[in-house]
């Protein structure tokens, strides 16, 4: 297992709701997670010990070539774009991963995104697994969910219509230490969805947020 970080240094206002980041000092979000199955994407450079995205690609390619069993020159040029991608795709209060244990695998992406809590508990973590920039079929159905580290939350899968198919989304809201989270995984199609999830909720126990040591 290994673990990804990130400071309350590093938090960023969120639009103009007027929050102050430098009141969540002292704090940090860290992602315990098996790199076997999940690839951490860059959220800034240095990165993993690579300055660049060139190395970084490089290296995360051998990775994943080396735990599939019948890699093809196809399936690595492909992986090299998408990680060409995704190298550039820094966001302000937001952590990546990659789910995708070898090049025969359906990739998924899982977005951590945070800030500073605002208002009512209840009432924002709802409205963080509700939010979504697709047309839902209908809202999801909400959840009681709970981890050791980040306590109880809210869940629910969104169905939305995209490219003329059914695609899913699993997300998870909690509130711990300073910080309201924000959870999404893309599941793909309904039928992914007995897999997937629980390949999201297992990553889920791995998050925290803990004072900064």
């Amino acid at each position: 297992m290994t673990h990804h970080e990130l400071t309350s240094d590093d938090i960023q206002p969120t639009g103009d709701d007027g929050l102050d980041p430098r009141t969540a000092d002292g704090w940090e979000v860290l992602v315990e997670h098996d790199p076997g199955l999940w690839i951490a994407l860059p959220a800034r450079w240095p990165h993993q010990g690579h300055d660049t995205a060139r190395s970084w690609i490089a290296a995360t390619v051998r990775d994943v070539v080396a735990r599939t069993a019948a890699p093809t020159r196809a399936g690595k040029k492909w992986l090299v774009k998408v990680l060409d991608r995704l190298a550039t795709w820094q966001t302000p209060n937001e952590l990546k991963f990659m789910y995708l244990p070898s090049l025969s695998s359906e990739l998924s992406l899982l977005r951590i995104q945070f800030g500073l809590v605002y208002g009512d508990r209840e009432a924002t973590l709802r409205e963080l697994v509700l939010e979504s920039d697709l047309p839902g079929i209908e809202p999801p159905v909400l959840e009681d969910v709970t981890t050791d580290s980040l306590g109880l939350g809210v869940y629910g899968l969104r169905y939305a219509e995209l490219d003329g198919g059914i695609t899913v989304t699993s997300i998870f809201a909690f509130r711990s230490g300073p910080f309201d989270l924000r959870v999404t995984c893309d599941v793909g199609p309904p039928e992914f969805v007995p897999v997937k999830v629980p390949v999201a909720r297992a990553f889920v126990d791995g998050i925290s947020v803990v004072r900064a040591t």
